[in-house]
């Protein structure tokens, strides 16, 4: 590593309040990319990838937040800055989608690219992307919300635009100035917290904020309130009367554009049903000097907006209270969030919301003339597939007019309700600019709103619904859990966040269920899975250990011959569905399958032989395909008395090879066809290449993998990405294994050998590993031998391969 960048702060800094809040949310968020940012840049030619690398690095050179880890140490988050950070961009590439629409292909991997891990613990919290899908050419540049916003984001790629043009050109990158380090800045925000600067702000904050419930939207669905539950975004353009009624609001009362939009949302939820006191969460850039908004970090704070809205009320003179409320606001915002939602009475913080349940941002020009040095950019549609909270949303300027995009929570609301509240703040700008003096009551509106979050369903809060054991820890758990939330817990598995907890009220239950000289708990252990059961369980109260679950499986019963087949590489028994369909119906069939997870073809061998005799089964025929007719092999040598005849399809014999590491590359691109054969996809299929960055060998595991979900679900055979993850794995631990099996043999029982991409000389090997010897070439490749024709002769090769070893007996 280089050494420190000369004037760097040394050691760790503290986070800021926004930064630690999030941090929190963070270990419990169900999609734990719901605080990615990501711009999708599309460009109208392939940019020069070493000239971009040249820039990106400077970029992370240059830039402290961009080296930035947020770690949690002595119970207290904190910002460690890395001196340098070696960085370069990844590509996907897709020469011909096929069939896939390019389209479809490009914003699923965006979406797949969006989602990649990013961990705040490991800088960097920032990564960049090109896609090409055939001649269409995307920038994705990724980071974490924890150590960048949206400002910053847009700083970024201004510098980055110049420090690439430079680079194309042959010059140095430079700059005027060096830029203000963000530990400075949050080194002044513990200071202020210190000293009691604050304190002005939080005692107008308590006044503004005691009794207020935030703005809610009657949900439609019956998921629950979290923080990275499953989100969608919706795009929307404002008409041309909406934007015209922002011009002519602003105007006549002086107010800023996001006044106008923050006024018309209050008389829409008024109207909606939220009532006369409304509340709304206002995300600030929180930059308020010259320095500041140079300062590539994280700056931006939540506020809350309350506003009193009565039917009598004038469009006008909404947005006039709304301008006036925005002043005092941003007077005030430098006080984080979490510092005044901690200051509030807890009925008030119930009421509100942790988070807040709708959101609203307004980013000006943001986004717009973007370019990377010469080439032009466009901003497309956010990638993200997890929401934040119900709603939010961001207004800026594009084209003369305004655009909109909604992030909501899928699992309470549909896109027909965030468009019927887009759709209704539409009509109010439009006819509340052309008429100021409308009344509020003289608004219908087609969207249904409530004031303050319905108590959770699934909290009693004088009675438990199930039994909880009665064990001290658990008692201890559930003591705590009443104190915090006012009721025990209805079950042993309810979520605390869903039951009415938040950020604040979860460390003071692991706090006390940690009191009286117990252990302290791991919070970010425990918030994973914030449920009594888990809390138990750190205390030391977990579950006995459970029986390992027998890896065999009956995919037909039946009376006549029992064929028992091994997984290929990364396989499951699902494999051999073809094959079955090919054999008689009264064969017994059974398979072994993965679940086992061990590391070597013996240790598979002896937990699938462990199993097999656990059920009282000696197969007559004992076999599989490719890695799986190795790992048969053994098993067979492992038999104690009569040994199963063999069935060996097209599998490598055991005389070990050397893996290179550097052909992973290769070896993805062979489980890709794997997958593709599974799924029996047309030759044309988009097959993914990744390539870039500094992982080894250059090939990032997760960007492949999920480049490869994009491209099976643009062609309508979508695959979760964790799913693909999991076969990759036991891809790659089976070929690993396959390449250090050595078994000399023989083995004494008969054995049918199928060959199709295996040489003369590998039967050769074969022959002299086991018995008799029955060998058969099939004209197809390794791929096709468990389908279409080839299984066909497959199948009957294994029937007549069956009566001579019964004959043999």
């Amino acid at each position: 590593m280089a050494e420190q960048h000369a004037g760097a702060a040394p050691g760790p800094v503290p986070a800021t309040g926004m930064q630690e809040a999030l941090w929190w949310v963070h270990q419990r968020a169900r999609d734990r990319s719901v605080y990615h940012l990501t711009w999708r840049l599309a460009v109208d030619e392939p940019l020069d990838e070493a000239a971009l690398a040249v820039a990106w690095q400077a970029m992370v050179d240059r830039h402290e937040a961009l080296r930035t880890s947020v770690v949690r140490q002595a119970d207290a988050v904190t910002l460690v800055v890395a001196p340098r950070i070696v960085v370069g961009p990844h590509r996907v590439e897709v020469d011909d989608p096929g069939p896939a629409d390019p389209g479809t292909l490009l914003r699923l991997v965006a979406e797949e690219v969006h989602a990649g891990p990013m961990e705040p613990e490991a800088a960097p919290l920032a990564r960049i992307t090109l896609v090409r899908v055939g001649d269409r050419h995307e920038v994705l540049l990724t980071v974490h919300h924890v150590v960048l916003d949206g400002w910053a984001v847009q700083l970024l790629v201004g510098e980055l635009s110049e420090a690439y043009a430079a680079t194309r050109e042959g010059r140095a990158v430079s700059f005027p100035a060096d830029p203000v380090p963000f530990s400075t800045y949050a080194r002044e925000q513990a200071a202020a917290r210190a000293d009691g600067r604050w304190d002005k702000s939080l005692a107008y904050w308590r006044d503004a904020l005691t009794g207020a419930a935030s703005a809610v939207l009657e949900p439609d669905l019956p998921g629950e309130v979290a923080s990275g539950a499953p989100g969608a975004i919706l795009r929307y353009g404002f008409s041309a009367e909406a934007g015209a009624g922002i011009a002519a609001l602003a105007k006549s009362t002086f107010a800023t554009p996001f006044a106008v939009i923050l006024g018309a949302a209050q008389i829409v939820l008024a109207r909606a049903g939220a009532g006369p006191d409304v509340a709304v969460g206002v995300v600030t850039a929180n930059r308020m000097t010259a320095r500041d908004q140079a300062l590539l970090g994280y700056t931006a704070n939540l506020c809350v907006a309350r506003a009193t809205v009565d039917g009598a009320d004038t469009v006008a003179g909404v947005v006039g209270a709304a301008r006036d409320g925005m002043w005092q606001m941003l007077t005030h915002q430098a006080v984080p969030y979490p510092v005044v939602f901690g200051a509030l009475p807890e009925a008030t913080r119930s009421a509100l919301g942790d988070p807040a349940p709708l959101l609203l941002s307004y980013l000006g020009p943001i986004g717009t003339d973007l370019r990377l040095g010469p080439v032009p950019a466009t901003l497309l549609p956010s990638p993200n597939r997890a929401a934040r909270a119900d709603l939010a949303m961001s207004v800026w300027e594009a084209d003369g007019g305004y655009l909109a995009e909604i992030e909501y929570h899928t699992g309470r609301y549909r896109e027909s309700s965030v468009l019927a509240l887009l759709h209704d703040l539409d009509e109010v700008l439009a006819d509340g600019g052309a008429e100021p003096q409308r009344t509020v009551g003289s608004f219908d509106v087609a969207t249904r709103a409530r004031a303050g979050r319905a108590a959770p369903a699934t909290v009693d809060r004088d009675r438990a619904t199930g039994p909880l054991p009665e064990s001290a820890d658990w008692q201890r758990v559930v003591a705590a859990w009443t104190d915090v939330l006012g009721g025990r817990p209805a079950d042993a598995d309810v979520d605390f966040f869903a039951a009415g907890g938040n950020s604040l009220s979860a460390l003071r239950l692991v706090d006390a269920v940690a009191a009286d000289g117990r252990p302290a708990v791991d919070v970010v252990r425990w918030l994973g899975e914030p449920t009594p059961r888990r809390l138990a369980d750190l205390l030391g109260n977990g579950s006995q250990p459970v029986a390992a679950e027998s890896t065999l499986v009956e995919l037909r019963a039946g009376p006549g011959p029992h064929l028992h087949l091994v997984h290929g590489a990364g396989g499951s028994p699902q494999d051999y569905q073809d094959l079955l369909a090919e054999l008689p119906e009264h064969w017994r069939v059974t398979a072994s399958r993965d679940s086992a997870e061990l590391p070597t073809v013996a240790a598979l061998a002896q937990r699938y032989r462990a199993d097999l005799d656990a059920a009282g089964l000696v197969p007559d025929l004992l076999g599989g395909w490719s890695f799986g007719g190795q790992v048969a092999y053994q098993m067979a040598a492992d038999q104690v008395g009569r040994r199963s005849a063999l069935v060996v399809l097209d599998s490598a014999p055991p005389v070990g090879y050397e893996l290179p590491a550097d052909e992973v590359r290769d070896r993805f691109d062979t489980f890709t066809e794997n997958i593709h054969r599974a799924l029996d996809l047309e030759p044309d299929a988009p097959r993914p290449r990744v390539t870039g960055g500094p992982e080894p060998a250059g090939f990032d595991e997760r960007l492949a993998l999920g480049a490869l979900a994009a491209s099976l679900a643009a062609v309508g055979q979508p695959v979760p990405t964790a799913l693909l993850a999991h076969r990759w794995r036991s891809y790659e631990r089976h070929v690993r294994a396959s390449a250090e099996y050595v078994h000399d043999g023989p083995v004494d029982t008969p054995a049918l050998v199928i060959g199709a991409d295996l040489l003369d000389a590998q039967l050769a090997q074969w022959t002299a590993r086991v018995g008799a010897a029955r060998s058969q070439r099939i004209g197809t490749d390794h791929f096709r031998v468990l389908h279409s024709a080839a299984v066909t002769q497959v199948a009957a090769a294994v029937i007549d391969f069956a009566r001579v070893a019964a004959a043999r007996g």
